[in-house]
């Protein structure tokens, strides 16, 4: 059963979307863009929305579907994508979606490769390794040579740890809008009257707009469907991680690093894997989870997933 709180949770499809894709709440989106990009791209005073599913340049190549795709009033292209789930090419997938953009944009013809400065940001609600210390919630990527000298400013990657923000704090601790916006994304389910003062201008009027009293009734079913595929990623996910992990991963490396190879770990790893996505899969497709959704989740094409039904 779906946990439906009086605030729209920001984590799912749904909340997500609805306050940093559509144009009625794009405030919400340049105001959080000007707090991670000001530095990289200047501020940001104007949006334009565009096509979220990016197609190949022929019918073999796979098709990709943003969460969130705009272009500021200098024409950079933007990504913003919400990931919940940790996965295994999730960089790999950074560069393919951040690759797409490019090709598009050349015309035919243009031999100057006039192409656009892209950025792409994405939100992650599970731990990233390289940002070890609390402190330390954006990795902030761009292509520099062996003498840390840019390249090229044309392309740049922010991966942002939310996991840092699942405390509850006083609002007024956080010391800069970069930490609120983490924080009210990661928390505004949760979230009480009062939370957010109205001292706090765009993040107080995002916690009133976020009530769930606000939705009409065929929204508040769309949204009631987002929580329960979020859950249910969730949900899935945890139970893949303890697969892995009670086929003998900590067990093995605590008696130590060459038995715990041979006994453990690549067991663990390899089964809880295997028997993990499987039943992961199949219940997503059991609960009618978009395609799209469980692809983004898992990283598998469409027939991948198909496939998973004979696991």
């Amino acid at each position: 059963m779906a946990t439906i709180n009086q605030n729209i949770n920001l984590l799912t499809d749904f909340g997500f979307k609805r306050f940093f894709g559509t144009e009625q709440y794009k405030k919400n989106l340049i105001h959080f863009l000007n707090a991670f990009l000001s530095d990289h791209i200047g501020p940001v005073t104007d949006i334009a929305y565009r096509q979220t599913e990016q197609l190949g340049l022929s019918d073999k190549e796979k098709r990709l579907v943003f969460d969130v795709f705009c272009s500021n009033q200098d024409n950079d292209h933007i990504i913003v994508e919400m990931q919940k789930a940790s996965q295994e090419f999730l960089k790999n997938r950074i560069i393919a979606y951040t690759s797409r953009i490019i090709s598009n944009s050349l015309g035919r013809g243009d031999r100057r490769y006039n192409i656009p400065t892209v950025v792409s940001i994405i939100l992650v609600d599970f731990s990233v390794p390289e940002l070890g210390t609390e402190g330390d919630f954006v990795q902030h990527v761009q292509l520099k040579d062996d003498r840390n000298n840019i390249f090229s400013e044309k392309i740049a990657f922010l991966l942002i740890d939310l996991t840092k923000f699942a405390a509850r704090k006083q609002f007024g601790q956080l010391t800069d809008d970069r930490q609120k916006w983490c924080y009210a994304i990661k928390n505004m389910w949760r979230l009480e009257e009062d939370d957010i003062p109205e001292e706090y201008d765009i993040f107080h009027e995002l916690y009133e707009e976020c009530k769930l009293s606000k939705l009409t009734t065929m929204e508040k079913q769309e949204y009631e469907k987002s929580v329960l595929e979020y859950e249910d990623v969730k949900e899935a996910m945890d139970y893949h991680h303890r697969m892995g992990r009670a086929e003998g991963y900590d067990e093995g490396y605590e008696q130590g690093i060459e038995q715990g190879i041979e006994q453990g770990i690549e067991q663990g790893i390899e089964k809880g894997r295997v028997e993990g996505v499987c039943s992961v899969i199949k219940r997503m497709l059991e609960n009618n989870m978009d395609m799209s959704v469980i692809a983004k989740v898992t990283g598998l094409s469409d027939d991948e997933i198909l496939a998973q039904m004979r696991c």
